[in-house]
């Protein structure tokens, strides 16, 4: 008889992102443990719809509980009990002050002997809460020394990528401790539906998505959100149309929802080239987006569609911003990607070139097809599964010792 494998609690994110589904199947996969992943509801506040399965990986639904202290929305899980008494050899959270319950579970794991790992950015950058980019100065202060207090007794993390384990490791955290995954998506369908979208001519899809014939497109792929600033996106192209700057017609798709959309729509409303297609999960709609656009283009903070839109070879403009997720460092300047200094005016500028210059475009598209080679998910997952089976083993040997502190790097 097969003796039964450890479990493992997945509370990263509190709910099911639809980015994640295929990297829990391939754990689902892997020999060393379950890895039961606990979800609820998204956050009210995210735009994003609750995906209901089926799912072809151990999971639990629970009732996500959200109220308000002063600015910040604060949510339970009810999982303590389940998760204390379930035998589990260990859990995986977020760093995220918002989470309450796993504030407590991270210090009761440690009185039971449970593994502790955080998984997140290894860093905390100056965010507002309800995906703001407009930081509360005091409360950053507050919720920064909390992660940072909860990193610093967690048995491992890991990192979404390199960078920020390096900048968790320059920051006192021990080295040996210390993993990361190269955070990614299903590049794999990605590139299917890309594959697949490879014959559609692009006059179909024009007329598709209501396009002119001649236009440059550009797309937007994510929630409508503060933090993403598509506001500016729409101030960008109305600056290009009104000063002439672009040697061609310049138009945007913009594909998500979110609680910013009724305001996006209404500023856009006097504008017939940007089209809002809705929320779409990553599909063969969004796929055909991507085919007829010149880049993907997120005026404020870029996480994984950096590599949504590598997989389909386009290139990702973004601005220069301290805001930004890890997935940032996917992005090589003038390479596959522009990383966009300076005000709005240059911003637009800068979008009104790349609109009128294909070799530019051919350029950047070139490296957008090379860097996604780099970015399998099934790396992914054994990356992941290797920081867990390390760190559990490290504990069973009794070595629990908590991360000593150590000078900070200039």
């Amino acid at each position: 008889m097969q003796p039964e494998r450890g479990k493992v609690a997945i509370l990263n994110h509190g709910y099911l992102p639809h980015y994640r589904v295929r990297f829990y199947e391939l754990l689902a996969e892997r020999d060393a443990f379950d890895y039961v992943v606990f979800h609820g509801a998204p956050p009210s506040w995210a735009g994003i719809p609750e995906l209901t399965g089926p799912f072809a990986f151990p999971q639990r639904r629970v009732e996500n509980r959200e109220f308000r202290l002063g600015p910040l929305t604060l949510i339970y899980q009810p999982v303590l009990r389940e998760i204390l008494g379930g035998g589990y050899a260990a859990i995986v959270i977020t760093s995220e002050a918002k989470f309450v319950s796993n504030l407590i579970l991270a210090l009761l794991c440690k009185l039971r002997g449970i593994a502790v790992l955080h998984w997140g950015f290894g860093y905390h950058p100056p965010r507002g809460s309800r995906e703001s980019d407009v930081p509360n100065k005091p409360l950053l202060a507050v919720t920064t020394a909390i992660k940072r207090g909860f990193t610093r007794i967690a048995d491992g993390f890991i990192a979404y990528t390199e960078s920020g384990a390096e900048q968790l490791i320059a920051g006192g955290y021990p080295r040996e401790r210390t993993f990361f995954v190269q955070n990614t998506i299903d590049m794999s369908e990605q590139l299917r539906l890309c594959e697949a979208e490879h014959a559609t001519p692009d006059e179909d899809i024009r007329r598709e998505f209501g396009l002119r014939p001649d236009s440059a497109v550009f797309v937007f792929i994510g929630r409508l959100v503060p933090i993403k600033r598509v506001d500016q996106l729409i101030e960008a192209i109305r600056l290009i149309q009104q000063r002439g700057l672009a040697a061609r017609p310049t138009e945007a798709l913009i594909v998500g929802g979110g609680n910013c959309e009724p305001a996006l729509r209404a500023q856009a409303a006097d504008m017939p080239g940007i089209h809002f297609l809705g929320a779409l999960p990553p599909n063969d709609i969004v796929a055909r987006a991507l085919k007829v656009s010149v880049a993907a283009v997120v005026p404020g903070m870029v996480g994984l569609v950096a590599n949504h839109a590598l997989a389909h070879g386009r290139p990702v403009i973004t601005r220069e911003l301290d805001t930004h997720s890890p997935e940032i460092e996917y992005i090589e300047h003038d390479d596959n990607g522009l990383i966009v200094g300076g005000d709005m005016s240059a911003f637009a500028a800068t979008l009104a070139r790349f609109a009128g210059d294909p070799p530019w475009q051919a350029r950047l598209a070139h490296g957008a097809r090379a860097a996604r080679e780099g970015l399998r998910m099934d790396d992914m997952a054994a990356r992941f599964d290797e920081a867990v089976c390390t760190t559990v083993a490290r504990l069973a040997t009794g070595n629990r010792a908590l991360p000593q502190p150590q000078p900070e790097q200039p």
